[in-house]
């Protein structure tokens, strides 16, 4: 699957290897700036790629195919993601893995939750999140992780 620019030139899975071979990826090559989209708790990229071209590019997309990138990114900034948004809700990006904890208010009850890994941040920065939290925020995303692990 090819990574689409959202805005600028968009290069489609048949254009970009028409007359061009093989050897052709459009791969970003660094993040210039960034911009926040405070009512909603997100942020684009301002995104240099490999054929000279710039264009603006959503955290989460760019995350999925360049994750190391965006990492270095906010790693560069005073304070990380969290000093330079100062945003106090976040969006789950992944659901890394399942387990269970005891439930406190009965005894030797089990409740299912979640490892998860947000956007903007990598997978040492996870947390373990309840199965009704994550049926709230993802609903799609919970039926998808459950039915591939058979829960």
């Amino acid at each position: 699957m090819s990574f689409y620019r959202t805005t600028g030139k968009t290069i489609s899975d048949s254009e970009s290897t028409a007359g061009i071979g093989e050897a052709y990826s459009l791969k970003a090559i660094r993040i210039t700036s960034h911009v926040l989209v405070r009512c909603i708790h997100s942020v684009w990229f301002t995104v240099e790629w490999n054929d000279g071209g710039e264009s603006w590019e959503a955290e989460f997309a760019l995350q999925l195919y360049q994750p190391e990138m965006v990492y270095a990114y906010w790693d560069a900034k005073k304070g990380g993601r969290e000093g330079a948004t100062q945003f106090d809700l976040y969006h789950i990006f992944a659901i890394l893995d399942h387990g269970s904890m005891n439930d406190r208010s009965r005894r030797r009850a089990k409740k299912l939750v979640y490892k998860i890994q947000w956007v903007g941040y990598n997978e040492k920065d996870h947390s373990w999140e309840p199965a009704a939290k994550i049926a709230g925020l993802v609903p799609k995303m919970k039926e998808e992780y459950d039915e591939m692990h058979g829960l």
